[in-house]
């Protein structure tokens, strides 16, 4: 039995940020690796943000940065947001 375990890659390149995301186990470490387009690197810092989105619905996130990889890689508009929860 091998155990699965998720990978994530982050590159900083001149013009951007490429991640990668992908699929590893212990008896193969390179399994699918696929190209995502709306990666940045996001700094790990907790300053929570509460967002209303274009889907009308209202979420809660670590940071801004957080927000908006995630309306990007939703098809997503962020309406408005503010500080805290």
């Amino acid at each position: 039995m091998t155990k699965k375990i998720g990978v994530t890659i982050t590159m900083l390149l001149a013009t951007g940020a490429i991640g990668l995301t992908g699929l590893a186990s212990a008896s193969s470490p390179a399994r699918e690796i696929t190209s995502v387009n709306c990666s940045w690197a996001c700094l790990h810092i907790y300053r929570p943000v509460t967002c209303e989105m274009s889907d009308g619905k209202v979420r809660t996130f670590g940071n801004r940065c957080y927000a908006d990889v995630f309306a990007c890689e939703h098809g997503l508009k962020i309406i408005r947001c503010h500080e805290g929860v």
